[in-house]
């Protein structure tokens, strides 16, 4: 453990990412806006280039980010781009988090987001390594801990691998460097619309979404974590279920994967709930050929998370990530799709009746409830399949192009 003498300042020398960008964790000054003391004394980073001799005692430009990155270990090999190597495995033993880099799992209220990332923390304490878990929506580690237990993980391997941080004010610099030694393989911030709030960052703005991710997101990869994100879908219809709730830039810098849960059956205590498990961004590039394809390009299926809660004759729930079916109908490679056809004939019906396809029209005739019609309608037009224009009154008109 550290003392509390100890800065941001003063971490290890700065990384090369494998992507080629150089992480550096940000100082005091920086996070903070607190003025640091000059002349940290650190030695030059081996990866740096040497600066011009007339600046050889300027330590600022020891550290700046701006200096060339020595591409030598890259061409000879030395730095391997990652693979997928932490948290939750699928049936076939198939991750989705990327080590050293940042990760978003988005859906609706009660899609299982939480699970997915408790059950990723499990895999981690289990294989013996630490975990630092930040939830922004909850201060009191109850909840957390019981699904930790009913996921199988001792009480023991929980108290000494484990980091559970429910905090109420911004984080400073120190406290990260504190919660990152040693260094985790994993950090779950659960909650990131409630965390960027706590820091005072809009999250509609690409500045809130970029400076929270330098105080919170850059120390953990920078150490070698992976960091996943818990956040809400967008409310926008042209965009739910592909982007967080807020700033697209959330998702545009992502440098891993964006995981998307889409719910089946509802989860609950004493019952069975399911999500389908989608992936919209692979960064690196591994997941996709491990999944199928979908009518809209940037969506690969990639199986189901099912939880079953039935503890009548045992102790520990069960949980399953599982695979796609080798051979599946369009209806197992995209669950939406019966919705769809439906939803998409009602459209058609109208015009054929010389009627304008509103979207109260279009309610008023699916056989689906209003959200599941209103997010049918959102796909169609993102798959190009109807056009949405103004209808009368200020009304959502919907054409077939």
């Amino acid at each position: 453990m550290l003392d509390d003498s100890f800065t941001l300042g003063s971490a290890e020398p700065d990384t090369p990412d494998p992507d080629g960008e150089v992480r550096e964790i940000p100082n005091e000054q920086q996070l903070d806006q607190q003025e640091s003391p000059e002349g940290s004394g650190n030695p030059e980073p081996p990866h740096r280039a040497e600066p011009p001799p007339d600046e050889q005692n300027a330590t600022h430009v020891s550290h700046s980010s701006w200096q060339p990155v020595d591409l030598g270990p890259y061409l000879r090999g030395e730095v391997q781009r990652p693979t997928p190597s932490v948290g939750l495995h699928r049936a076939d033993g198939l991750q989705l988090i990327y080590p050293g880099r940042e990760h978003s799992v988005i859906g609706e209220m009660e899609s299982g987001k939480s699970w997915f990332c408790l059950a990723s923390v499990a895999a981690e304490l289990q294989a013996g390594n630490r975990v630092v878990y930040i939830h922004f929506e909850e201060s009191d580690p109850t909840d957390t801990i019981e699904r930790l237990q009913t996921l199988g993980v001792d009480d023991d391997v929980i108290a000494e691998k484990l980091r559970f941080v429910g905090p109420n004010e911004p984080v400073t610099s120190a406290a990260m460097v504190v919660l990152l030694e040693p260094a985790p393989s994993l950090v779950v911030l659960d909650g990131v619309n409630e965390g960027m709030s706590l820091h005072n960052h809009e999250i509609r703005d690409e500045t809130g979404a970029a400076m929270f991710r330098r105080r919170l997101v850059k120390p953990a990869t920078t150490v070698g974590a992976a960091v996943v994100g818990a956040d809400h879908v967008t409310k926008d219809r042209e965009n739910r279920g592909r982007y967080a709730l807020g700033s697209v830039h959330k998702g545009n810098a992502i440098t891993g994967s964006l995981i998307l849960l889409d719910n089946a059956e509802p989860f609950g205590r004493g019952q069975r709930g399911c999500s389908h498990v989608f992936v919209n961004k692979d960064r690196p590039g591994h997941l996709r050929r491990n999944g199928q394809a979908t009518r809209t390009p940037s969506k690969t299926y990639m199986g189901s998370l099912i939880v079953d809660d039935d503890r009548s004759w045992k102790h520990h729930l069960e949980l399953a990530f599982t695979e796609p079916a080798e051979k599946s109908p369009e209806t197992e490679r995209d669950p939406h799709a019966e919705t769809d056809e439906h939803v998409f004939g009602v459209v058609q019906a109208l015009i054929d009746e010389g009627d304008n396809a509103t979207g109260r029209k279009i309610r008023a005739r699916s056989r689906y409830g209003t959200d599941p019609t209103l997010n049918a309608l959102e796909r169609l037009v993102m798959d190009r399949r109807l056009v949405k224009g103004s209808g009368p009154g200020g009304s959502n008109r919907y054409t077939v192009p």
